[in-house]
């Protein structure tokens, strides 16, 4: 175990390195073992900050990831010396954090994250007791100072999700029961003129399907494949099954049953092809994600083969996917859906449930 004075010196570099990278905080940041951050205008004056937001959800995130293994994780003291400039400027005449920064950040989750007793690390530091009293104080601060908008950040959350949120753009089908596809982009909806392979990284997310057709990774929101439209084709694997083969590192098994209509009978002629795959929460694979729709990088179809069971009276295709060496392993985003997009997955569960019970009432959202 590091001596307390190894502790002390790494995290006295780790914290204004974490400050610094925030965006800087204003054109003149004075960081003094994090005993003053202050932003200053040109006459000396206080004003508005401007917050790496993006950085401030990336690093929470990564704290409640760690939290929910049971560890404290490697940004831990990053964290920390964040959380603790943040609660001494609490004491400045504005502070400089917004509600609209904690929100954005899910700093509201991280505090409430660090506090739940619950999710307790089992390498719990000698200093967890402390950093937890730290985010007790922070979180009375915040909600002292913003009272009855800081309890109501999931409600805004909610209200945002379907107009600048992430389900934006997109409204319930109830013409359509299948798994995944129950959701449709609005009709005044213009799908973008993309580059795909510009737009969109492995592991990017998405709630539904229909948001990827929104954000032009796919042209229709159902389950089958997109195929040499807008830079390339694009195969959703949102059911059926997904097996590893146990002699080929990176090759796949893809089987799925149903009618000749399901079996993606345009894929025979795109055999050898290499294409963009999409999986999704229902799929029984091990590289499904938790939650949503994933987009997992290029794979070449290997070989497509289709046979009708006459004993099952069903049609059974298996594809074969090898996954393209040239690109980042899944292991680097298998952990998408992370926490803030997690959390967003909770609100859309919540508003599919309130959108059923607006159109069918309580009886046929039971049935």
């Amino acid at each position: 175990m590091a001596s307390g004075k190894s502790e002390q010196r790494n995290s006295g570099m780790a914290v204004p390195m974490g400050l610094q990278r925030l965006g800087q905080l204003s054109s003149i940041v004075r960081v003094s073992g994090l005993n003053n951050v202050e932003k200053r205008s040109g006459n000396g004056g206080r004003s508005t900050a401007t917050f790496d937001e993006d950085f401030i959800l990336e690093l929470s995130d990564s704290i409640r990831e760690s939290l929910d293994r049971g560890e404290i994780g490697p940004r831990w003291e990053e964290a920390m010396g964040f959380l603790a400039a943040a609660l001494r400027d609490e004491a400045n005449k504005p502070p400089l954090m917004d509600l609209a920064t904690i929100e954005r950040g899910r700093l509201d989750r991280l505090v409430a994250d660090i506090t739940d007793p619950d999710k307790r690390p089992l390498d719990e530091p000698d200093r967890y007791a402390r950093d937890v009293r730290l985010a007790e104080r922070l979180e009375w601060r915040w909600r002292s100072r913003f009272r009855e908008r800081y309890f109501s950040i999931q409600s805004s959350r909610y209200l945002k999700l379907p107009k600048t949120g992430r389900l934006r753009g997109v409204e319930r089908d109830f013409g359509i029961n299948n798994p995944g596809e129950e959701w449709r982009i609005k009709q005044f909806m213009r799908l973008p003129e993309i580059d795909r392979d510009a737009a969109f990284k492995p592991g990017h997310w998405w709630l539904n399907l229909a948001c990827a057709q929104r954000d032009g990774i796919v042209d229709n929101p159902r389950e089958t494949p997109t195929i040499g439209h807008l830079g390339g084709d694009t195969l959703p694997l949102l059911t059926g099954e997904e097996f590893e083969d146990p002699a080929l590192k990176d090759t796949t098994t893809y089987i799925r049953n149903g009618g000749l209509a399901d079996m993606h009978v345009s894929l025979i002629t795109k055999v050898g092809t290499v294409m963009r795959v999409l999986r999704g929460h229902n799929l029984n694979s091990p590289f499904a994600p938790r939650y949503g729709v994933r987009y997992d990088g290029l794979y070449k179809l290997a070989q497509y083969g289709q046979r009708f069971y006459e004993k099952m009276k069903t049609d059974r295709m298996f594809l074969i996917l090898e996954r393209v060496k040239t690109q980042p392993p899944i292991e680097d985003f298998e952990m998408v859906p992370r926490p803030s997009q997690i959390d967003d997955w909770g609100l859309y569960s919540q508003y599919a449930e309130e959108q059923v019970k607006k159109k069918l009432g309580d009886k046929g959202f039971l049935n």
